[in-house]
């Protein structure tokens, strides 16, 4: 055998069907093949064995009609990349984006490092069950709603085959908690906060506007004339009215944002709505903490509007409609604050029969005794034939 012969042959060790190094040296290796079609592929892989596997992988798969060189072209996306992507370009249509930030945030550090596909339902179980120790199971279905709907919009734009959250439980919520603010605590808070702060608070007390409302109220949807408060775009996506009592009113009017801001509750620059996280930090919860008032939250201030009317004697649907709850099984955590229609039904129970019930029975009573052995006469008509009780006309005809 010649030389030559044996340096091709060692090549050919060295260089199996379909497989190149390029470059050469580097250790990292490709796959070419042909499919169905007869079009060229190449594939860059990586180390010499795992190149082998792709390649008989794709020859199989061509065999068996089973190649889609459209998937293979996909490139893993790191979850943190598409999170970036996702936030910005859902960033003017998203009511909530500082929550999906805060959300992506949470994923992006409990992930990190991850593709989507590394990323599978076992993974996901594994962080509820280490977050749910720390926040509700209500805030643990709100980061998973998140990235479910992330990954809905990586299959949609081709980076993504599957979904680990689809098949993933979400936890049972307890959205029958009802917390509000007794008259004591009120005062507490009042004083504790300060009255510069205070009007915040009472707002929220007297109207039920959900935090997000409230906070970003403008002024033109305040309506000093009809009394009402327009929320031009609620939690349901349609618009609702509020209506003021004497109080709002009154705290409104002596607002100092009122000539200089669009917003009702304005940041310092006066350009913005008030910063709820940063509220919440430096104001809300360190006045809660002074005041001795635990497990206070401020949507419990909204929860204190829905008791304090229902308690009044309001009635549950027109609690609902203030509180602009979608179903009326919503409003019904309140109703056992008010027993009062509760108490009057079985009140009813108590009542004496009526005179005329009563009356009734001693008539019938005595009609029944009065005609006991006696043939009734009934009168007959003053022209035309007797009356007769039969239809039988053989039977008439003898009569007459």
């Amino acid at each position: 055998m010649s030389e030559n012969d044996d340096a091709n042959d060692s090549e050919s060790k060295r260089n199996p069907r379909g497989l190149f190094e390029r470059p050469t040296g580097s250790g990292i290796w490709w796959v070419r093949y042909m499919d169905e079609n007869g079009r060229l592929h190449r594939e860059k892989v990586g180390p010499k064995g795992l190149a082998l596997k792709v390649y008989q992988k794709r020859k199989n798969e061509i065999q068996e009609r089973r190649f889609f060189p459209e998937r293979i072209r996909r490139r893993d996306v790191l979850l943190s990349k598409m999170i970036d992507d996702y936030l910005e370009r859902a960033k003017g249509a998203l009511r909530s984006y500082r929550d999906s930030e805060r959300h992506g945030e949470r994923w992006k550090e409990a992930f990190k490092g991850k593709t989507l596909a590394q990323i599978l339902p076992g993974d996901v179980e594994r962080y509820m069950a280490k977050r749910i120790g720390e926040v509700e199971p209500a805030s643990v279905n709100r980061e998973l709603a998140f990235l479910k709907h992330l990954f809905n919009v990586a299959i949609a734009d081709g980076k993504a085959e599957t979904n680990p959250v689809r098949s993933v439980k979400l936890f049972r919520e307890n959205n029958k908690r009802v917390r509000f603010l007794s008259d004591e605590e009120e005062k507490a808070l009042r004083k504790a906060i300060g009255e510069t702060e205070w009007p915040l608070v009472a707002v929220a007390i007297h109207t039920g506007l959900r935090q997000s409302e409230q906070f970003h109220l403008r002024w033109e949807h305040v309506d000093f004339n009809t009394g009402i408060l327009t929320v031009p775009r609620s939690k349901h996506g349609e618009a609702r009215r509020v209506p003021m009592n004497d109080t709002v009113r009154d705290l409104l009017r002596a607002r100092p944002s009122r000539l200089k801001s669009p917003f009702v509750f304005p940041s310092e620059t006066g350009e913005t709505p008030i910063d709820a996280r940063n509220y919440m930090r430096r104001t809300f919860l360190p006045a809660l903490k002074a005041a001795k008032i635990e497990g206070l939250r401020w949507h419990d201030l909204r929860h204190t509007f829905a008791s304090r009317l229902v308690m009044a004697g309001a009635d549950i649907r027109t609690v609902q409609e203030l509180m602009g709850h979608k179903t009326l099984a919503m409003t019904l955590r309140y109703s056992h604050l008010s027993p009062a229609h509760q108490l009057d039904a079985v009140q009813r129970l108590n009542r004496k029969p009526t005179d005329t019930a009563t009356d009734t029975a001693a008539d019938a009573k005595k009609t029944a005794v009065a005609t006991a052995g006696e043939v009734l006469d009934f009168p007959r008509k003053e022209s035309g034939p007797p009356q007769t009780r039969t239809g039988d006309p053989l039977i008439k005809s003898q009569l007459l």
